[in-house]
């Protein structure tokens, strides 16, 4: 043990100044992982999402030193700066967006937190890390490993066929709902948190409400908030319109979510509870595409509930004093 542990103090040491240099080569090192990650068919499975922050925790404790005497809250502070800097160095060099570090940091924050939190206080005035706090238990490798093997092969995946449905009692009669939805839509920034998070279209091309009719959204997501903008459009197919019922089909979707996620198509059901109130059931079609799926699946479903939300209130339900 102290032979490692000298090791891992000649690599803090030893290697190159200022700081920075270390910084710059960590994240090419990930961006050579990640490219090679998300070139291959192991581009959406949890080797993405656990294995490599994970391989990014260690090579930071390796290779980033930290002052002297920190109390154990100190150095997971510093150990989270230290990673939201090659997560996001890493990303900005791939070209992918902020949201893509927002999605998988969660996952890391929750081991993180659980090796703080049993890794023994140390105090010694050489190395308040010392390499026993990682590498004597063996726990938490060995569940990131199995972790890790989701999505690799078919047999180790879960089924990724979704289907959400939210319900509403909204003003207004079946007709009068049906011409909401051919009428043409403007979208207001009226929405949760988690769904500000995603663009809303900036165009949207309806008005028409015939069989076999499509519908075109177009969306530009600034992966940098103002810049490295990725544009796509939605084409939405009215596949059968009928006295209750409108159900959709995506025949398109080039926007940038559209890796992360593959939505079939949509059900709006109609059914009348009194002369001016009506009970809309809409249903979302859609495919799960990222691994590990007990924290991507319910991420999804939860968008996929508020977007379905949000859908019923200011498009299908829109008050009649908002028609122009």
């Amino acid at each position: 043990m102290h032979n490692k542990q000298s090791l891992i103090n000649r690599l803090k040491t030893g290697g190159p100044r200022p700081l920075w240099i270390r910084y710059f080569l960590l994240i090419g090192f990930f961006f050579l992982i990640m490219q090679m990650l998300l070139s291959s068919v192991y581009g959406k499975t949890a080797l993405v999402y656990i294995f490599v922050p994970y391989l990014v925790g260690v090579a930071i404790y390796l290779f980033i030193p930290q002052p002297k005497g920190l109390s154990k809250t100190s150095r997971f502070a510093r150990h989270m700066l230290a990673v939201i800097i090659v997560m996001l160095g890493t990303s900005a060099l791939l070209r992918e967006g902020i949201i893509c570090v927002a999605m998988f940091l969660p996952i890391y924050l929750f081991f993180s937190a659980l090796y703080f939190a049993i890794a023994p206080a140390r105090h010694e005035p050489d190395d308040p890390k010392t390499a026993s706090d990682v590498f004597k238990s063996s726990v938490i490798p060995l569940i990131v490993a199995v972790l890790s093997l989701e999505g690799v092969t078919q047999t180790l995946s879960f089924d990724r066929e979704e289907t959400v449905s939210r319900t509403m009692v909204v003003e207004g009669n079946v007709d009068t709902l049906k011409s909401n939805m051919a009428m043409p839509i403007h979208l207001e920034e009226d929405r949760s948190l988690f769904l500000r998070l995603f663009p809303l279209p900036y165009d949207v091309a309806a008005g028409t409400l015939s069989e076999g009719d499509t519908h075109i959204a177009k969306f530009a997501y600034h992966r940098w908030m103002f810049t490295n903008t990725h544009y796509g459009e939605t084409r939405l197919k009215l596949a059968e319109i009928g006295p209750r019922h409108i159900r959709t089909q995506i025949t398109t979707d080039t926007t940038y979510f559209s890796k992360y996620m593959t939505i079939h198509g949509t059900r709006v059901d109609f059914e009348p509870v009194t002369e001016t109130t009506t009970r809309v059931t809409l249903t979302i079609n859609y495919r799960r595409d990222l691994d590990p799926a007990w924290y991507f699946g319910p991420l999804q479903r939860r968008a996929m509930r508020e977007s379905a939300d949000y859908l019923i209130t200011q498009v299908i339900a829109r008050p009649i004093a908002d028609k122009p």
